[in-house]
């Protein structure tokens, strides 16, 4: 059993964690470019299937494995393979070394991820003290090119993480993800009406609701779908597992993870309700890179009337859906440094946070996007992947099917586990078929 009697509280403890690592950059940022560059609804439906088809059972699968062994990825997919039947030092390593990858992948995301945040900080900063309404040009605003600078925005905000997580999984995750996540969705709806007002604005909607059919019938669509569900839900057997292990045995992981996905979406619709007309509006384009979050929008904002009380709201809800997705991610690299490295919380915190600084110093001096490209395109769906795997085929079918059914009312469907074995790994099998070519 894990070291940390530490849990969540409530089932909505749980969902609003988990949600949290779900919404953040990718919904606000990633999501609308993906539906203004691929035909507007015609994006939307193809993601909305592929989350109903393989998002629920890929939460409930890595909630269920972080469950069923009490243990964040290192200790969950050993376990794995010992309740799998692979004895041996050979099946045993082979369990808590790809939990080792998984936790090293949720450590670089997290490194790449503080960088934006700590962008993201510095914006909420400036619309509060007028600095970044103000300024001339944003994209000046924006200079990032200054390693110092940069650095001590990064301290700043992975000090405001470490202080979350410090305290704890209840009074500190849970308590701070209660908050943010309804106050993310909240802002966004604001944001979304007040844009709904701006002359211009209707071209926007009917561009987000009008599906451009051949955009349909294009395998890139589908393609960018079902990434944008991998990388929204964080399914990448760390954080889940990690949320899992701190669930209580009488939470309903279906009911939760149905939750989790309908949230996420949730948010990705108001930021696209949000961005797309405001984009529109004002005769922008939805740029692919950080110049659409840190350039373009806070342009939009300075045509509007009080532009510095929205962009500030708009920066805040960014920061808010940032900060629990990058908990999120500390977490998982804090608990395994707990458990195996019998560290205490507070040792582990400070270890990746000075860690996570000195990292982004040699981040932003390598300029290592390729990396993170890399991180995102393979070693994410490959951690995915094992994680069905271990999950769905290694750990007997039995004890998975009454893990899930722990907790709820009602029998679980017969659909769960063929879903998870045949469906869910092999999608992300056919995805990297279809990349191979």
């Amino acid at each position: 059993m894990s070291g940390i009697k530490d849990s969540f509280s409530s089932k909505w403890g749980l969902i609003f964690a988990a949600a949290g690592s779900a919404i953040g950059l990718g919904n606000i940022w990633l999501f609308p470019y993906r539906v203004g560059e691929l035909g507007g609804a015609a994006f939307i439906i193809p993601y909305v299937f592929c989350l109903a088809l393989i998002g629920v059972i890929a939460v409930v699968g890595e909630m269920t494995v972080g469950r069923i062994t009490s243990s964040g990825p290192v200790g969950a997919f050993q376990k794995a393979a010992e309740l799998g039947g692979m004895r041996g030092n050979i099946g045993i390593g082979f369990g808590a070394g790809f939990g080792w990858v998984c936790t090293l992948v949720a450590l670089i995301q997290a490194i790449g991820y503080i960088l934006v945040v700590s962008w993201v900080v510095r914006f909420v900063v400036g619309s509060c003290t007028g600095s970044a309404f103000s300024n001339t040009g944003s994209l000046r605003y924006f200079n990032v090119t200054s390693t110092t600078q940069v650095i001590l925005w990064v301290a700043i905000s992975t000090a405001i993480g470490a202080v979350t997580i410090l305290k704890g999984i209840e009074k500190g995750i849970e308590k701070c993800c209660k908050f943010m996540i309804p106050a993310v969705l909240l802002l966004l709806l604001v944001l979304a009406i007040r844009v709904a007002f701006l002359p211009g604005a209707a071209a926007g909607y009917k561009y987000l609701l009008t599906p451009r059919w051949e955009y349909l019938f294009d395998a890139r669509t589908w393609m960018a779908a079902l990434g944008q569900v991998f990388y929204s839900l964080s399914i990448r057997g760390s954080t889940m597992v990690v949320y899992g292990s701190y669930a209580k045995k009488s939470e309903d992981i279906i009911s939760s993870a149905k939750h989790i996905v309908i949230l996420d979406t949730i948010a990705s619709l108001f930021a696209s309700m949000l961005i797309i007309p405001a984009v529109f509006a004002f005769g922008k384009g939805l740029d692919r890179g950080e110049a659409f979050l840190f350039i373009t929008m806070p342009e939009i904002f300075k045509g509007i009337p009080l532009g510095q009380v929205l962009m500030l709201l708009f920066f805040i809800a960014v920061f808010f859906a940032a900060l629990t997705s990058l908990i999120g991610m500390f977490e998982v690299v804090v608990e395994a440094l707990q458990n195996k490295f019998k560290m205490t919380r507070w040792f582990a915190v400070i270890l990746v946070s000075v860690a996570t600084v000195l990292s982004c110093k040699w981040f932003v001096v390598g300029n290592i996007r390729g990396a993170i490209d890399v991180l995102s395109l393979h070693l994410i769906p490959l951690c995915a992947l094992g994680s069905g795997i271990f999950v769905f085929w290694i750990i007997p079918k039995r004890l998975v099917t009454e893990e899930i059914q722990s907790g709820r009312s009602r029998p679980i469907g017969k659909w769960v586990i063929p879903t998870g074995r045949y469906i869910f790994c092999g999608i992300i099998i056919l995805i990297y078929a279809l990349r191979l070519k």
